[in-house]
């Protein structure tokens, strides 16, 4: 059976692929995409989301705006972007599908309501805390969430937190202890699955509409990638990892743990304290993917982003 999907994500020319693979992969039924900000302001998230459904020619797919910040701090802006092609404001080529009305954490629990069992979340996890606060009865409902999100070791926008986290700590540890199970992909085991020159040309071998958007996608990631002094010498996929996890659980190995998030600390706000030896007192919460089989994920993300361009009805709007 298809496993019913949410992709609750702010797009972001990662986010955007990941999309794609939600939509491509023949396990996944993506039933909405909601959005909010992080990456960048939540009206500019939405409409990447929207973008990226027209170029699939999937209108079917609802798409909603949320959460314009976090639960109980300012919103933080990115000051590196993914933006120098591909989903750049100023493309005005690209058609967009119209937006669902509902707010992003109504539209995750209607959906949950109605049979979606996975939330799969590549941004901060605003939207589905607000959902979870707001329903209490959701977190029975909802089988798995797959997060791209936090770190065992150091972050990637303070010295001790990850962007997702940092974006909005509090929502995070309310998702963390919701009692739903989590599968987390964390940036020290999402480098493991890299772009690579070769990647790019699968992806742009799909050609149509489809493949040649996907191909920007990555091209775009890779001009903007600045390697960091522990860092990988290629740029990570990030966000697609997530939904290949979802759909194939095998491409990553995972480690049972606990996982609290610093909410006071001055230097360490933000952090994911993940604990893998058992010394909390507490309940393990999470499964970890500690390691990712790159080739079997290269496959997996050209093979959804090819299903889509085979399904794109001709003559849609790009």
């Amino acid at each position: 059976m298809r496993k019913q999907i949410i992709l609750d994500c702010d797009p972001g020319n990662d986010d955007a692929l990941g999309i794609l693979v939600a939509l491509g992969h023949p396990v996944l039924d993506l039933k909405a995409v909601t959005t909010g900000a992080g990456h960048l302001a939540v009206e500019r998230t939405a409409k990447n989301a929207a973008i990226t459904l027209a170029v699939a020619g999937r209108r079917d797919v609802p798409v909603a705006a949320g959460a314009v910040g976090p639960l109980v701090r300012e919103r933080m802006i990115a000051k590196v972007l993914d933006m120098e092609s591909a989903l750049d404001a100023e493309r005005a080529d690209l058609a967009a599908v119209d937006f669902d009305p509902s707010h992003s954490a109504d539209l995750i629990a209607a959906k949950v309501r109605a049979g979606a069992t996975t939330i799969v979340t590549t941004g901060p996890l605003t939207n589905l805390a607000m959902a979870l606060k707001h329903d209490p009865d959701l977190a029975g409902r909802i089988e798995r969430i797959v997060t791209l999100g936090g770190s065992w070791g150091l972050g990637n926008k303070t010295a001790a937190a990850e962007w997702n986290i940092l974006c909005d700590p509090e929502a995070a540890s309310i998702v963390f202890t919701a009692g739903v199970p989590v599968t987390l992909v964390p940036i020290d085991a999402a480098v493991q699955a890299r772009i690579t020159n070769r990647l790019i040309a699968r992806v742009a071998d799909i050609g149509g509409p489809v493949g040649a958007f996907a191909a920007e996608l990555l091209q775009s990631l890779v001009k903007t990638f600045r390697p960091g002094v522990f860092g990988p010498d290629f740029m990570p996929l990030n966000d697609p990892v997530a939904s290949i996890v979802a759909a194939v659980p095998s491409v990553g190995r995972t480690a049972p743990a606990r996982i609290d998030v610093e909410l006071a600390g001055r230097f360490t706000y933000g952090r994911t304290v993940i604990d893998f030896a058992g010394r909390s007192e507490l309940p393990n919460n999470v499964d970890v993917v500690v390691s990712l089989d790159e080739p079997a994920i290269h496959d997996l993300l050209v093979a959804s982003i090819a299903s889509v361009a085979a399904s794109r009805p001709e003559g849609d709007d790009q």
